[in-house]
């Protein structure tokens, strides 16, 4: 198979394994090496699918996937679909993205701050659900809140909460009022939880409408390549990856 030179998000789990060009292509998804998609195959090589074993095995925790493409597709949709929900306790999902701003201007004023003028910390998060891993983007508001900005299977978008959420992953960020309120609404993905989004594509979308590069963070979590190539975008973003080169209002001091 032809891969071009991987792009400035790309991620290296092992041994090079050249993507492929379908969305629906799982060797591009879980494989080992992820490349911009050039190749022609419409699914994966025995040699591919012994890959995807090892992947299992050594980073996955699980002995073998399915031996099939189409056995293997379901099993990653039903992965996301019916094994994982990443918010409990009935937080609160705001119902869109005025709604979300409304409510976080509100709660800044109350803690006495101008939501204009306010630097907000935000962290990117991780949960280890066991075979696959969750992830979201979560904001501190002045006076303890927490905005949750979440793919889930109870829907997409800024959840209310008590505390962060999980362990904290890559660089800490500040977004000012204007970052949060384009990263809030890029979280609103329409759709239906594995039909249309999972956790990992919604957290691509807030981080590219950002300008942020996404590999010093999707690295970090298992299965996160496997829902941008299944899900969307199913293309590099090219954001810059060093935080250098984001805004200066991003750099939390």
């Amino acid at each position: 198979m032809r891969a071009r030179a991987a792009p400035s998000d790309a991620v290296v789990f092992g041994p090079r394994i050249a993507t492929l060009r379908s969305v629906r292509s799982i060797a591009c998804v879980l494989c080992l090496s992820l490349l911009a998609c050039t190749a022609i195959d419409d699914e994966p090589s025995p040699d591919e699918l012994a890959a995807l074993d090892q992947w299992a095995a050594t980073a996955d925790g699980k002995a073998d996937l399915p031996n099939t493409y189409a056995a293997l597709v379901a099993w990653l949709r039903d992965a996301y679909t019916n094994r994982m929900s990443a918010i409990w306790n009935k937080q609160e999902l705001l119902a869109s993205p005025s709604a979300a701003l409304t409510r976080i201007q509100t709660l800044a004023r109350a803690a006495g701050k101008d939501p204009a003028r306010t630097l907000y910390p935000v962290t990117m998060r991780r949960l280890d659900t066991g075979t696959i891993d969750h992830s979201e983007l979560d904001i501190a508001l002045p006076g303890g809140t927490f905005v949750r900005l979440v793919g889930d299977p109870k829907g997409a978008g800024a959840y209310l909460d008590r505390a962060a959420f999980e362990s904290a992953v890559g660089p800490k960020l500040c977004f000012t009022y204007a970052e949060l309120a384009t990263a809030v609404t890029a979280a609103y993905v329409p759709g239906y939880y594995g039909a249309d989004f999972v956790c990992h594509s919604v957290t691509e979308r807030v981080l590219r409408a950002l300008g942020i590069g996404t590999s010093r963070f999707s690295a970090e979590f298992r299965t996160y390549t496997a829902a941008r190539w299944i899900w969307g975008p199913i293309t590099p973003s090219w954001n810059p990856q060093d935080p250098a080169a984001w805004s200066e209002s991003r750099a939390c001091p």
